[in-house]
């Protein structure tokens, strides 16, 4: 499994072992299975040892698993499950202590996806990029939100305004790119069945730069996806570019009224190289 290349990623609950299999035929690029949050505290225990049987006979590199936190009563065995050769790399929730991190990584030889979900981890950003066994960022905006005091999510019925995490997956992104990490994970969005707002959600978080998203139900695969590709717009655009790049030999051209320089010109590039499959 190519952690860099993931895109789309599908939590399951680790008390739920009726769904694995499900998970893994959703279409997701990977699943997370998890051991945190999902999982009520008395029944960690008997889902820790019954993912345990199921792991045993799963492929090398098959799953993330999403563990519980390193002050948790639960992490020593979380680590235990984590060297299963079918682990692939550990999602870590509420990630804000680099060298935490670090010890991790060197525990279960495994690389990690901390959750960037409360103020003091946005503080320490570039420490925990550049711990080592850190292989990208994930944006958890749920936790941030409660650590923040923030009014989200609102009320059943009423507009997600999802303008008060500008900063804050602004900075993910950066921060990736400047420690040389794969685009980070958007955050999930909540609505299982509506696919058009999921649409709309994501492809919001592409323009700032995410590389995928994290998913709650196998019914936002396909939409997550959809988002992914470009779409006919986007397509016809790059098309024009390149044309006007071939005219021109790469200088500077104005297309339909608008400069185009070499920036531009690799992002038409980009999309078509994206395209490359659905135009087959």
């Amino acid at each position: 499994m190519d952690i860099n290349a993931l895109q789309t990623l599908l939590f399951v609950p680790a008390n739920r072992p009726e769904r694995f299999d499900k998970a893994l035929a959703s279409g997701a690029d990977a699943i997370i299975i998890d051991l945190e949050d999902a999982v009520p505290a008395p029944e960690k225990d008997a889902a820790c040892t019954t993912l345990s049987g199921w792991l045993d006979k799963q492929p090398a590199n098959s799953v993330l698993l999403r563990i519980n936190g390193t002050g948790s009563p639960w992490f020593t065995q979380d680590c235990s499950l984590c060297r299963s050769p079918a682990v692939a790399a550990i999602v870590v929730p509420k990630a804000e202590d680099p060298e935490a991190l670090k010890e991790l990584a060197h525990i279960t030889e495994k690389p990690l996806l901390p959750f960037i979900e409360s103020a003091l981890a946005l503080t320490r950003l570039n420490e925990i990029a550049a711990a080592s066994g850190v292989a990208r960022l994930l944006f958890g905006k749920l936790d941030l939100a409660l650590d923040l005091g923030m009014d989200y999510p609102p009320p059943a019925g009423e507009p997600l305004d999802e303008s008060a995490f500008l900063y804050a997956r602004s900075q993910l992104v950066i921060c990736s790119r400047v420690h040389a990490l794969a685009a980070p994970l958007d955050a999930i969005y909540t609505a299982i069945h509506d696919a058009k707002g999921l649409t709309t959600y994501a492809r919001q978080g592409m323009r700032l730069g995410f590389g995928g998203f994290l998913l709650i139900h196998p019914a936002q695969v396909a939409p997550a996806q959809q988002a992914l590709a470009p779409t006919s717009a986007q397509i016809s655009w790059a098309r024009h570019i390149l044309e006007a790049e071939q005219r021109v030999k790469g200088a500077v051209v104005a297309v339909s009224g608008n400069m185009v320089d070499t920036p531009v010109m690799a992002r038409a590039r980009r999309i078509m190289e994206s395209a490359s499959g659905l135009l087959k």
